[in-house]
């Protein structure tokens, strides 16, 4: 990924963040005959949770599908890409009109190699990923509803995986290389939808333009 200095984010925390808070991924490796790609939720394991410490991501997949068979090559790499909020910039919200429309975007990709889960892995996991996905609704959905049996019974049609993560690139494309007036008006019209999405990257533009004078 073609990442300019100034579209570095500003700690590894924030790429941590991005990855927490969309946790929607792509997962792509290649095969004999062209690459795989699967969408997926990818979830930081708890045991990687510390700034400091190396990422692993949590997931799983169904063993249908023929990318599964790829997970039990320790040779193969794997890339998880994430995307954060995102946007057109039109040029007509720049206050001189005079520079080109773009898009500002944010993005994350992770590197890495698999470790296949145990069941009881799994299970843990797969109770991780449900009250993740379940706790912003109200009244949310839990697994003690339904018979034990249901859960255990899937468990033969899914293959869980740890992906450790040995490279990741990350860029934050919020105006830093433009006037910064320019990118501060692009945050006020964000921010003018009043919309979920387009506050949070309004709040990410002037997060990354606010050490800049010019």
């Amino acid at each position: 990924m073609f990442v300019r200095p100034c579209w570095q984010p500003t700690s590894s925390q924030d790429t941590r963040s991005l990855i927490e808070q969309s946790p929607w991924a792509l997962l792509v490796s290649n095969g004999d005959d062209g690459p795989f790609a699967t969408n997926l939720p990818l979830l930081i394991d708890p045991s990687s949770s510390y700034p400091d410490s190396p990422l692993t991501l949590v997931g799983h997949i169904a063993r249908a599908n023929d990318h599964a068979q790829q997970l039990a090559n320790p040779k193969t790499i794997f890339l998880a890409i994430f995307e954060g909020p995102y946007s057109y910039v039109t040029a007509s919200w720049y206050p001189g009109r005079d520079m080109p429309s773009t898009y500002y975007y944010t993005a994350v990709h992770c590197y890495g190699y698999i470790e296949l889960q145990q069941e009881s892995e799994l299970d843990t996991s797969l109770k991780e990923l449900t009250q993740r996905m379940e706790s912003p609704i109200p009244d949310g959905w839990k697994t003690d509803e339904i018979p034990r049996s249901e859960i255990t019974r899937r468990f033969s049609g899914i293959t869980g995986f740890r992906l450790h993560v040995n490279r990741v690139e990350a860029k934050f494309k919020l105006g830093q290389d433009e006037p910064i007036r320019d990118a501060l008006a692009v945050a006020d019209e964000l921010d003018s939808r009043n919309e979920g999405s387009s506050r949070e990257l309004a709040y990410l533009i002037r997060q990354n333009n606010l050490a800049r004078t010019f």
